[in-house]
């Protein structure tokens, strides 16, 4: 990895925990990061492809959980279509971020904190069942 994108990175990391924090959502995909970056950072769309852009979104998330917790995620372990899984959905904890004094600062003028039972992927919808007969052969007239 050279310098370039160690520097980009740690300006990702920034970008995304200003993303995460500063949103009404408690928690994004990065799907949804990357279009809320793009629309502060303009100049990120001629930088990097999109799916470029996405993978480093990902991938900086990801390092960020496993160095130090500072990004959680709540899996989705349902579909959003038929082929088409639902992504994981980002969160950003301050109390674990290395950076102490950025982590107060955020912490301070985040709208509030994530609960814990929003930490737990719930699916809400469920598929229709199939056509059926209203009655079951046995209860048939």
């Amino acid at each position: 990895m050279d310098v370039v994108d160690v520097e980009f990175q740690a300006s990702l990391t920034g970008m995304l925990i200003e993303a995460l924090a500063t949103s009404r959502a408690t928690s994004m995909d990065a799907s949804t990061l990357y279009l809320v970056l793009i629309q502060a950072h303009p100049n990120l769309a001629t930088e990097r492809s999109k799916e470029g852009l996405l993978m480093d979104i990902a991938m900086v998330l990801e390092a960020g959980r496993t160095r130090c917790g500072m990004f959680e995620k709540v899996d989705g372990s349902g579909e959003r279509s038929r082929h088409k899984a639902l992504e994981n959905r980002w969160f950003y904890v301050p109390e674990r971020d290395e950076d102490l004094e950025r982590a107060s600062l955020i912490g301070a003028i985040m709208p509030r904190q994530k609960r814990n039972e929003t930490k737990k992927y719930k699916q809400y919808y469920y598929r229709p069942l199939d056509k059926m007969s209203r009655w079951d052969p046995e209860d048939a007239p």
